[in-house]
């Protein structure tokens, strides 16, 4: 399959996974999980990157609907549809207008409803709005031409497009899910004055290696349970999304064969085993009902209470009792910045994770931290440190060997 077709230079058929930055590498790693589970035949070649987060591969039905179901690190699945060198206004709506006009593929049918969403666009000189207002009349203008009605709807469209610049290119694509991938259906509360997203959390666990097949996960401070909820789906390549939430593909006819049936766990023979404790009685209810919601609340053990306070041995006895050993293991979490604690009650609670952390030899410990005083008093050389930020916040993923 080619990245484009002789029609027209502007058209392009790529699969394309957008994340935060830095995580090319764990998004290509968990889609090529994915598809060797998924299918028999299919192999994905190596992928291209685009800046530092998006991966793109040749466009293929099958992928791009695994992708959309089941791949948990991304925050959209685009399949990109129209791209141009253009770096004026006029020229780049002539592209797209003529990509548009020579357009074969079966989204485009008369009476559709669309959106469409500014992804990166700070690479093009007239900003964002302008952007999106080139590619809506683009769209609009050719589909008349062929005797295609297409209207604007912001409300629950049939179709969400993505507008993204790159450092060449303005990229027009179709959101397969039309909507971020961060919005799984399982959380309903804030998660807390800094949430951790769920995309970001599935990444923290790829980083850090988690392997649930041998390996208990802890995480001492859960909030509303992201990452050990995450940890869960991930061990058993669990559906995105939790129903009614469906994504916008799941609409789309030519794609109605590939969603007649609902998407089930890829690894439904895995059996985590994972144990999330939280200090405060109410974050630990809602976390609770929030694993109810994503159907894992089977695999995770919770506690309420001060992870100090928590005992290795009790949760050595958990794993042992279904059938793991504890010779390693994952704690991973994410500790509080600062936002309710003062500076040095801050600093006594990173000194005391790093000293209850080492009562696990053996193990590893993998943290996102949007504070740049925690590896000090953490403790130790951690042997990754990399950027890695939650929503506004920069912080760093640390991964320690204990």
């Amino acid at each position: 399959m080619t990245d484009s077709t002789p029609n027209s230079p502007a058209l392009v058929d790529r699969l394309a996974l957008i994340g935060g930055a830095g995580t090319n590498k764990v998004m290509a790693g968990e889609l090529s999980r994915l598809v060797k589970r998924a299918f028999d035949a299919v192999r994905l070649p190596e992928p291209k990157k685009e800046g530092q987060g998006a991966v793109l591969y040749p466009f293929q039905r099958e992928v791009a609907a695994l992708a959309v179901n089941h791949h948990r690190t991304s925050s959209r699945v685009l399949w990109d549809l129209y791209e141009s060198p253009a770096r004026r206004l006029e020229p780049l709506y002539d592209d797209l207008l003529a990509a548009v006009l020579a357009e074969t593929r079966p989204w485009l049918r008369d009476g559709l409803t669309f959106s469409i969403h500014p992804g990166a666009t700070h690479e093009f000189p007239a900003g964002g709005r302008q952007l999106v207002g080139v590619l809506k009349n683009a769209l609009i203008d050719a589909a008349a031409q062929r005797g295609i009605q297409l209207r604007v709807k912001v409300d629950d469209p049939d179709l969400h497009f993505v507008v993204r610049c790159t450092e060449t290119h303005t990229v027009a694509s179709l959101d397969l899910a039309g909507q971020s991938m961060n919005l799984r259906g399982y959380r309903t509360d804030g998660g807390g004055a800094a949430p951790l997203r769920e995309t970001l959390a599935a990444t923290v666990l790829f980083l850090s290696r988690y392997d649930a097949r041998t390996e208990v996960l802890v995480d001492p401070m859960a909030g509303s349970g992201t990452l050990a909820i995450e940890g869960a789906c991930l061990a058993q390549a669990r559906p995105v999304w939790v129903p009614p939430r469906v994504p916008v593909a799941a609409h789309m006819p030519m794609f109605a064969d590939l969603f007649s049936k609902a998407p089930t766990p890829l690894f439904e023979d895995t059996r985590p085993v994972i144990f999330a404790n939280e200090l405060d009685q109410r974050t630990h209810s809602g976390s609770r009902a929030n694993m109810a919601r994503a159907g894992v609340a089977n695999f995770i053990e919770t506690n309420c209470g001060d992870f100090r306070q928590l005992s290795p041995d009790a949760i050595r006895r958990i794993a042992t009792a279904r059938g793991y050993g504890t010779e390693s293991g994952l704690i991973v979490c994410n500790p509080p910045y600062g936002e309710r604690l003062a500076p040095s009650a801050l600093l006594g609670l990173y000194r005391d994770l790093g000293i209850w952390c080492r009562r696990f030899p053996g193990w590893r410990a993998g943290f996102i931290v949007a504070n740049p005083e925690f590896e000090v008093a953490f403790g130790g050389l951690p042997r990754i440190k990399k950027p890695l930020s939650n929503a506004n916040l920069r912080g760093y993923f640390y991964l320690y060997d204990l």
